[in-house]
């Protein structure tokens, strides 16, 4: 008895590619439901809201009498909201004022920023946007626990939506 060669199929090398294309298919599929984000709870922002009640109570528990530093805002807004100004507290009166008068949108020089920000008002800012579910990256001082710099946007967030404060050059005039 003789043995014979087997006859090449033609339907051997599409029967593989099949095979392949169906594997590609199923891989891709798979790591699709590997990567669909998960709903993100409020556990995060339940260990800002932590951070922050801590921050807070260092800085009631650590804050000067009188202090004095620098307010540099990045906003979407007009110059004189932008321009750096320098924010005195003392002994519960509060003032602020550029360092240079600067030009306003109607063409008034003006030695005042319009609706300046002091810290108190920083610890609202935070805690607002965090209960709104915004997103809100915060720096602190290792020490006072004031926030040195915060940066709050929404979840997406337009290119016209974020919004940035920072705190700088924080100098003590009197301590307790």
């Amino acid at each position: 008895m003789t043995r014979r060669k087997p006859l090449a199929g033609i339907y051997q090398l599409t029967t593989f590619l099949a095979l392949v294309l169906l594997l590609l298919i199923l891989f891709i599929s798979a790591a699709y439901f590997f990567m669909i984000p998960a709903p993100q709870d409020s556990q995060g922002h339940g260990d800002v809201l932590a951070e922050f009640a801590a921050r807070r109570s260092t800085w009631e528990s650590q804050r000067p009498v009188s202090f004095r530093y620098v307010v540099d805002r990045d906003c979407y807004c007009g110059p004189a909201f932008m321009a750096p100004y320098v924010a005195t507290e003392e002994r519960g009166s509060k003032s602020a004022a550029f360092p240079i008068e600067i030009e306003s949108v109607n063409g008034e020089f003006i030695s005042m920023p319009p609706d300046p920000v002091w810290i108190d008002d920083l610890f609202g800012l935070i805690e607002q946007s965090v209960r709104d579910e915004m997103v809100v990256e915060i720096d602190y001082d290792k020490d006072l626990g004031y926030p040195v710099s915060i940066l709050v946007r929404p979840d997406p967030a337009p290119p016209d939506s974020v919004y940035r404060i920072e705190i700088r050059d924080f100098e003590i005039i009197e301590y307790r």
